[in-house]
């Protein structure tokens, strides 16, 4: 059965929230739903250089950890009230970073990994004790699925041979799947080896050469192309690198050189590809909290790049801790919304950054609209946000809220909103 999500504003209370958001010259707030919680795991919701939500034909989908499975949620009524499936698409006893899910018309691909001895135990003895480290295994998996109304029904469900760590699922012009991961301090690619097919894979490719601490985001262009990004915060900077649809370059791109040297921080990038105007775009979050943005026309050089890349990205926003990206494909150019976070709070661990989340329209180098408050008003204790890749029939944006100001790691709400900036 849907339920009613708890905390809905009464008709007075919207009122008084949209007067609010008129004084302060902002798009009316959009009305946060908690979906799940509280849950113990500070995962459940998931990184922006993945896309845990999408539309298809009026019914949203949400994509989850509960801390112990990986779960999705439906809405009919744009996010006023959700519906969850019976049936969890996998185990998640380590939360969702490790997830992404890919939707192709009426298909959805899905890769994770499987932890066969559950959680991660800090007081194991694989834990304390770094040789023994491989004694904790895992495993990856791609799952394929139809959407069936309101749910969705798996078809198949294979070990691809490889773990997808923080994982990116894209689909080249062609039809061949692609996971992009971290492997050994590594970027590595892996390509199914025929297209729209699963079952098998070629052997990975190294698609950014650079060890460290990567966290990837991946796009396909067009006519076989692809291109990687990634923050390394083994040393605060962001690299990127072209498929030039027979091989991968030999060597990575220095987009940007201030980045984030936390490990764990949300302060990254996101990628999204414009096929009317052949235009790769990219945000990012530098050390210093500032939003920025590139773009990369065809044929998609170093030089090819707005701002050129001996400049600093264009300046976007200050005082941002996280951002994701939408593409609006209703416009040739497409337009972008741009999902990002105000930072309101920064612990003694500098992972611990949170804030309110905003969206916002941007084209032709410029914001095209006020900021449209996302977070539930009066709260400052939001994480993670995760957003659908297009957002031509609205915006919705998956995130997790703090519930104990204590202790803000757990437990966590899972949070919806679904919007029209």
């Amino acid at each position: 059965m849907a339920h009613v999500l708890p905390g809905k504003p009464s008709f007075a209370a919207r009122g008084l929230l949209i007067l609010i958001g008129v004084l302060l010259d902002l798009a009316d707030p959009a009305f946060a739903a908690q979906v799940d919680g509280p849950i113990d795991h500070n995962h459940c919701t998931t990184r922006q250089f993945q896309h845990m939500t999408f539309r298809h034909d009026g019914v949203w989908f949400i994509f989850y950890s509960d801390g112990k499975d990986f779960r999705y949620q439906t809405s009919v009524d744009d996010g006023q009230t959700w519906q969850r499936a019976k049936q969890a698409v996998a185990p998640a006893p380590n939360g969702s970073t490790s997830f992404d899910v890919l939707k192709v018309d009426d298909t959805v691909y899905l890769c994770c990994v499987l932890y066969p001895q559950g959680r991660y135990d800090v007081n194991a003895p694989y834990a304390k004790d770094p040789a023994r480290r491989n004694e904790y295994r895992h495993e990856g998996r791609i799952k394929r699925g139809r959407i069936e109304g309101r749910r969705i029904q798996w078809l198949e469900d294979i070990d691809p041979g490889f773990t997808p760590d923080y994982s990116n699922l894209v689909q080249d012009d062609a039809g061949h799947l692609w996971v992009f991961a971290r492997e050994q301090q590594g970027g590595m690619a892996h390509r199914s080896l025929r297209p729209h097919d699963i079952s098998q894979w070629e052997s990975p490719s190294v698609c950014i050469p650079v060890a460290g601490r990567h966290a990837m985001d991946a796009a396909a262009l067009d006519d076989g192309k692809l291109y990687a990004a990634s923050v390394l915060t083994t040393d605060g900077k962001l690299y990127g690198n072209l498929f030039a649809g027979d091989a991968w370059g030999n060597a990575a791109i220095l987009l940007a050189d201030n980045l984030t040297t936390v490990a764990g921080d949300d302060r990254r990038l996101a990628l999204e590809f414009d096929p009317t105007a052949r235009r790769l775009h990219l945000i990012y979050v530098d050390a210093d909290n500032t939003l920025r943005y590139r773009s990369c026309d065809s044929p998609y050089r170093p030089g090819d790049y707005q701002p050129p890349l001996a400049e600093p990205g264009l300046e976007l926003e200050a005082n941002v801790f996280t951002s994701a990206l939408s593409v609006d494909s209703r416009t040739h150019p497409y337009g972008l919304v741009i999902t990002y976070g105000l930072e309101k709070h920064c612990g003694s661990d500098q992972r611990e950054r949170t804030g309110e989340l905003y969206a916002r329209r941007f084209a032709a180098g410029q914001w095209q609209s006020q900021p449209w408050l996302i977070s539930a008003p009066g709260t400052i204790y939001n994480w993670y946000p995760n957003v659908n890749q297009d957002a031509r029939g609205g915006l919705c944006v998956l995130y997790s809220r703090s519930l104990d100001q204590r202790r803000l790691g757990v437990p966590l709400a899972v949070m919806a909103v679904v919007c029209h900036p």
